[in-house]
């Protein structure tokens, strides 16, 4: 009697790990993809709180930057979008900014990354922009 495997079992094997595999990475990157998502909303939600407490404490002037914000968030200098995809108004989009930015939208200074606030980034589709 031999020992070992015959050819034919490595073989299904190896495609049984192929079909699993081909189910399981598409919903990692999705995952992965959410999860981005939801650390930019945080994270621009966070900026969006602290320029409102920087405008009712010091008023519009000097306008809100994010170096001038760092009373008011623990460690902004280290404060950064992650790297990847993000959902934009419900599609995945490639990330390529690499800081966030203080810009006015509508008459307001928020909180923006790539021009977009945290009201963009969202897996479901908006019909407004």
């Amino acid at each position: 009697m031999q020992k070992g495997f015959a050819t034919l079992e490595v073989i299904l094997l190896v495609m049984v790990i192929a079909i699993l595999a081909s189910i399981a990475v598409p919903r990692f990157t999705s995952v992965t993809t959410a999860a981005n998502t939801a650390k930019i909303q945080s994270d621009l939600t966070t900026i969006d709180t602290a320029i409102a407490i920087y405008i009712m404490e010091k008023g519009t002037t000097p306008a809100p930057t994010m170096s001038n914000l760092s009373d008011y968030i623990q460690d902004s200098a280290n404060l950064k979008p992650p790297t990847g995809k993000a959902y934009i108004n419900g599609t995945a989009t490639d990330i390529t900014v690499t800081t966030y930015a203080i810009t006015q939208v509508d008459g307001e200074y928020r909180a923006t990354l790539d021009g977009k606030t945290a009201g963009n980034f969202t897996n479901k589709s908006s019909s407004s922009t």
